[in-house]
């Protein structure tokens, strides 16, 4: 079983938010910097999707080399929800059994349900999501990038 309560603030939040010294890893490891490169294997429609996404990542800054197995799960889970979602569209939500003819929930309903799951949990690791955006606080080069008025643009 993994550890129990909400997941732990990363340390660079932890330093912005003033806590106490003995509550901060100073010996965090760091990756590498850098953007990971997908690796040669990958189908088309997932380098697709990685190159679309390590392009957002590297402009967020948020990207290593050492996410390059997280950020392929994240792309490949992205491929079979776009496949769950189109087979959907084409069958529809209720298919008939083979056993009687009765309708029955289709099983991409779960496929498509369970990668989504699994998106989300990506997403918010990699900073995906504005509510994920939210929490990431990165040093701006100048005073008027850091002004309100910026967000609503």
């Amino acid at each position: 079983m993994g550890k129990r309560g909400p997941r732990p603030k990363p340390t660079a939040l932890r330093v912005l938010h003033g806590e106490r010294p003995d509550r901060i890893n100073t010996d965090e490891p760091r990756p590498a910097t850098g953007l990971p490169d997908c690796p040669d294997d990958a189908a088309d429609d997932v380098r697709e999707v990685w190159d679309y996404t390590l392009a957002q990542l590297a402009v967020m800054g948020t990207a290593t080399p050492a996410d390059r197995d997280a950020l392929r799960a994240y792309c490949e889970a992205v491929v079979t929800h776009r496949k769950a979602s189109t087979l959907l569209a084409r069958s529809g939500v209720l298919i008939r059994s083979a056993k009687g003819g009765a309708l029955i929930r289709n099983p991409v309903v779960q496929v498509q349900r369970d990668t989504a799951a699994t998106l989300r949990g990506f997403a918010q690791e990699f900073g995906l999501t504005p509510s994920a955006r939210s929490e990431i606080r990165m040093a701006r080069e100048s005073a008027d990038d850091r002004s309100p008025e910026r967000l609503l643009s």
